[in-house]
């Protein structure tokens, strides 16, 4: 059966499968025994605005104006009996009941268009990671501006005892108001997170098939695509191994993101693979090859955590009262190669293979002797996908990294000295023209959308490398301030404006780096001038109600440090 049909073929069951079943609010599975229960459903559950010292609102409510961009965020809290499975079977073999009945009590966060309009119909449902002792959307984190501008709907679930019971930062500690009647334990008796999968299959259920209130408000879902990132993607590559044959029915295709090992071969939804450089080498002995049902991409360049998860948790967890895992690393950390837009075409593809049958494009590995990455000449690895960042580098960007805390998972960032950017890049378009060259193809294979790719060039185009400028510490705390402006600006509308007066910014203090004396003296009251405008124009977006008080914070933070810095 050729793909396309596959894809058809799946569509109708599932249409044919809802109208059996509606009325019992079950999914039947192909032996013929109930599979995945429709849980209860209670919500939206009202919420006090984010900050509010009753800590009475979702947790880790997003910072953005998802209004501005036709989507609201709601939680609701679902609740049922789940199974526990035993999952300790040989790759390939199907896990089993080991009992039934345990009640449990949970929350889903979602962030959706509005109107039905706006929906692509596709549903990302993500596994909560816990790895820090609080429930995390990393992948809503990485992935927001193409989620609310391609349509489509995001789902946070928390499955497990550490997001939910964890002591002290899980739910119920967190907000005993909000979530003290939250429980994944069936009131203590079980604390292996065994429920977790039932629980996670359950909260699709609620989305493909609900019986009662709706989490999606009018939109319906017609793909609910199961991704996780790191320690949820390992949970869900469980899922697949185990459970998917018995508990798998509402979901329609896998994202393991920087996580999960081998997974079986013989299921016929499909299952992408993406992993970091930080990744590849825990990872060779996972290698698996491509099949018509199977994908696996490796971004050279990139960090398991990078500067994206800062981006969206660090002034969210100051927001909502708690302590940032901290430590000193062996290297400056986070490189700057935007795997996200790699993680926006996965997410592109996987439509049109759950859709249409249309596999995604293989890519090659990273280049590896046993474990070790192989590297050129400056440290970069070689193979892999290979964005433009990377590819026309400027900067040893790694995903290697030792020191406290999770240092190891950090990566690094290094740029290179202007000695060795100038002897690479003479002049600006010699810097600019293999940068497009390599976003242009990036796009045509299939790893970059167009539209992040036009973002690269337009960073390329308006940078200064090539124009035989330094950029001192000051100038690279300006060039971050770029980076926060696009990401906290996204949806406020006035991001281009902004984005090009930090631009200015960089461009003086470079140009001021180089001359010293009455020159800089000038730079450095130019960019006195427009990073003041900045921080008024942040304000004004703050009390119009564009822009929340934590994006607004970060920004003005970040402009005030750059000015502090000046003599």
């Amino acid at each position: 059966m050729t793909l396309q049909l596959m894809a058809r073929a799946r569509a109708v069951v599932h249409g044919a499968c809802a109208a059996a079943v509606l009325a019992t609010g079950l999914l039947i599975h192909p032996g013929g025994e109930a599979a995945v229960p429709s849980p209860t459903v209670v919500g939206p559950v009202p919420s006090q605005a984010p900050g509010s010292a009753s800590r009475d609102y979702p947790w880790m409510s997003t910072m953005h104006n998802l209004a501005a961009v036709g989507y609201v965020e709601e939680e609701y809290f679902i609740e049922g009996t789940a199974n526990r499975y035993n999952t300790a079977v040989p790759l390939g073999t199907n896990g089993s009941v080991v009992s039934s009945g345990h009640p449990y009590r949970t929350r889903i966060l979602v962030r959706r268009p509005v109107s039905p309009w706006k929906f692509n119909g596709t549903v990302l449902a993500e596994w909560q990671n816990v790895t820090a002792g609080y429930d995390l959307d990393a992948m809503w984190g990485a992935s927001f501006e193409h989620i609310t501008r391609s349509g489509y709907a995001w789902v946070g679930i928390s499955a497990q005892r550490v997001g939910v019971q964890g002591t002290p930062n899980g739910l119920r500690n967190w907000s005993t108001t909000r979530y003290g009647t939250l429980d994944v334990t069936a009131g203590g008796t079980v604390v292996d997170d065994s429920l977790s999968y039932d629980i996670y299959a359950q909260a699709l259920q609620a989305l493909r098939q609900p019986t009662g209130v709706r989490p999606l408000g009018k939109l319906e879902a017609k793909r609910v695509l199961a991704i996780g990132a790191s320690q949820s993607a390992g949970r869900l590559q469980v899922f697949i191994n185990a459970l998917h044959p018995l508990i798998g029915d509402p979901v329609d295709a896998y994202l393991l993101y920087i996580g999960g090992g081998r997974v079986r071969s013989d299921l016929t939804v499909p299952i992408f693979k993406l992993i970091s450089e930080t990744d590849v080498p825990p990872q060779v002995a996972s290698r698996q090859p491509d099949t018509p049902l199977f994908r696996f991409w490796e971004v050279a360049g990139t960090s398991h955590s990078g500067r994206r998860t800062v981006l969206n948790t660090r002034p969210l967890l100051a927001r909502d009262g708690v302590a940032p895992t901290v430590g000193d690393c062996a290297r400056p950390p986070y490189p700057r190669v935007p795997i996200q837009y790699v993680i926006n075409a996965v997410y592109d593809h996987m439509v049109r293979w759950v859709r249409d049958g249309v596999q995604p494009p293989s890519a090659p590995p990273i280049t590896t002797e046993g474990a070790v990455i192989q590297r050129d000449a400056y440290g970069n690895a070689l193979g892999g996908i290979r964005l433009a960042e990377f590819a026309v580098p400027t900067a040893l960007n790694s995903g290697a990294n030792t020191g406290a805390a999770f240092c190891i998972l950090y990566g690094t960032y290094i740029p290179f000295e202007q000695s060795l950017i100038d002897q690479l890049y003479p002049t600006h378009g010699s810097y600019v023209a293999p940068v497009f060259t390599q976003a242009h193809d990036t796009v045509r294979d299939g790893y970059v959308l167009w539209q992040d790719a036009l973002r690269t060039k337009h960073l390329a185009a308006h940078s200064i490398v090539g124009h035989g400028t330094p950029c001192s510490a000051t100038c690279r705390a300006a060039q971050d301030l770029l980076e926060a402006s696009y990401f906290y600006l996204y949806t406020s509308g006035a991001d281009d404006e902004l984005t090009h007066k930090v631009i200015r910014v960089i461009k003086a203090l470079s140009r001021g780096d180089a001359t010293g004396g009455q020159t800089q003296a000038v730079a450095h009251k130019l960019v006195r001038h427009t990073l003041n405008d900045y921080i008024d124009d942040v304000q004004r977006l703050q009390a119009k109600g564009r822009l929340s008080q934590v994006s607004a914070s970060e920004l003005v933070n970040g402009a005030s440090a750059i000015l502090a810095t000046l003599p």
